[in-house]
């Protein structure tokens, strides 16, 4: 594995017998000369980038397996554009040094090359910062144990560059040698610390886009405490609805947590699960489910993930058509295989009790084809809604109605509600995640879907469509429970 060594060369990073040569691009094209050379290496000295270099090889001591000391040093140095500024370049003295540091240093540094930093300004930082990328592109990172950077010596400029464009390029490799004035070589942690604040931004930025699944990385990376990447945990096993693990992450990371953490999670998420940990699928659970739909639906969508919306809407009127019939028939819609047997003798005694029901529905088509109302399914589900909001029917088997006037008139505007996401279900059907490979656009999506019209006459999105859906129901969905865990991890990293 490779030992890769970074450095600029400054102005009076090259010296005879310890005297600065001037100006540098002259004196170092002159000392190139093969007479020259022969002449003044043995007087040469690199006051800055001797002493580093030393100091990596000895970190790197040899081995069984490995020769000991340094497989490669680039050496920088600027070749600028602008004559004004020219003579000052340091081109030719990292070409000095290229040349004698082998040569005192031996089989412990085995490679040492020089590289322009040509066609910019290297005072200026943004430009330095475009071409470290450039220049360190360039370099092969496989087989790379770690790159270390010199930042004693050369322009300001472009040891920030080089310190920045290495994080990027060798992240957790990378390793900052300095050299203080009148001491010893020693190593910094700014390179950790450069790391830590890029992964601290990614991090944030995928918190605030409740992307936790791909935050957690980040945090991980960071050493973030065990109780918030467990509550960042907790929200990625939620929003995938593996809502016994996330109960479980959940007190672990109630043990695991600061006082604030515990502070929070008593507050907004010990018990908001409750309901959905429980066996069966109830009305309670459906209601519970569709909360965690909504807001499922609502980030895949903010996502850009619009097949993956769509998904989410087949998923939601179906769970609300579920939810209806449960409520207003009591009939069970639960098909899990420990149940479904069961059920399915209830659904159908249920139905058959009621005759006017059974010649209702014995009318109704699908497709051009009889309702098959023993298939516990979405079309079942309309019918049966469709007879339990019409004021010619609506009965149960004992005569009674099954909603009031009031009562019919609210279910009506929600099957209305429910039903208007219909060709958007259609629109699903013929994409990757139904049955074809048609492609799907948030265009193709507000163009198949006709929402209600809200008070200013505009129509209603999709998403405002599931929201005013879920008001009809009388399930609050205005305390996202992923954008209060964002907000408190945030702050906890800004903090």
């Amino acid at each position: 594995m490779t030992v890769l060594v970074l450095c600029n060369v400054g102005a009076r990073d090259v010296m005879v017998e310890g005297k600065a040569l001037a100006p540098a691009r002259e004196e170092g094209r002159r000392l190139l000369g093969p007479e020259e050379y022969v002449a003044v290496a043995p007087r040469l000295t690199f006051p800055i980038i001797e002493p580093c270099l030393r100091y990596i090889i000895e970190q790197h001591p040899s081995s069984e397996d490995r020769l000991g000391g340094v497989d490669r040093v680039v050496l920088f140095g600027t070749n600028q554009d602008d004559p004004r500024h020219r003579g000052g370049d340091t081109l030719h003295f990292a070409a000095l040094a290229a040349c004698r540091l082998p040569e005192m240093l031996g089989d412990r540094l085995r490679k040492a090359e020089r590289q322009d930093i040509e066609h910019i300004n290297p005072a200026l930082y943004d430009e330095t910062f475009e071409k470290f990328d450039e220049l360190l592109a360039k370099l092969p990172r496989d087989g790379v144990a770690v790159c270390y950077v010199i930042i004693s010596g050369g322009i300001p400029a472009c040891n920030t560059a080089l310190l920045l464009q290495g994080v990027r390029h060798f992240g957790h490799r990378l390793r900052v040698v300095y050299l203080p004035q009148g001491g010893e070589p020693q190593e910094l942690r700014v390179g950790q610390q450069v790391m830590g604040a890029f992964q601290e931004a990614a991090a944030i930025k995928h918190l605030e886009r409740l992307d936790f699944a791909n935050a957690l990385p980040y945090l991980e990376q960071l050493r973030a405490p065990v109780g918030l990447c467990g509550l960042v945990r907790y929200a990625a096993q939620r929003l995938a609805f593996d809502f016994p693990s996330a109960q479980a992450t959940l007190m672990e990371a109630l043990r695991e947590g600061n006082r604030k953490t515990r502070d929070f999670i008593n507050r907004h998420l010990r018990h908001a699960l409750d309901a959905l940990v429980i066996e069966g699928q109830g009305p309670e659970r459906l209601a519970a489910l569709l909360v965690e739909l909504y807001w499922n639906a609502a980030i895949t969508y903010h996502h850009h993930r619009y097949a993956d919306f769509l998904g989410r809407i087949y998923r939601f009127q179906e769970a609300v058509l579920r939810y209806l019939v449960e409520t207003v028939f009591g009939l069970p819609t639960d098909l899990a295989p420990k149940v479904r047997e069961v059920n399915q003798r209830r659904w159908s005694e249920g139905i058959r009790a009621n005759p006017r029901l059974v010649a209702f529905l014995g009318k109704r088509e699908v497709e051009g084809k009889p309702l098959d109302w023993e298939v516990i399914g979405r079309p079942t589900y309309k019918a049966l809604m469709s007879y339990a909001t019409d004021e010619a029917e609506g009965l149960d088997a004992g005569g009674k109605p099954l909603l009031s006037p009031g009562g019919r008139s609210r279910y009506a505007a929600l099957l209305d509600r429910v039903n208007a996401f219909d060709r958007l279900v259609e629109l699903r059907h013929r994409t990757i995640i139904g049955h074809d490979f048609e492609g799907v656009s948030e265009a193709l999506i507000l163009e198949h879907y006709k929402g209600s019209a809200k008070p200013d006459g505009t129509r209603r999105t999709p998403l405002e469509g599931l929201a005013e859906i879920m008001g009809m129901l009388k399930v609050n969905v205005r305390q996202n429970p992923y954008e209060a865990i964002a907000a408190f991890m945030v702050e906890r990293l800004r903090g």
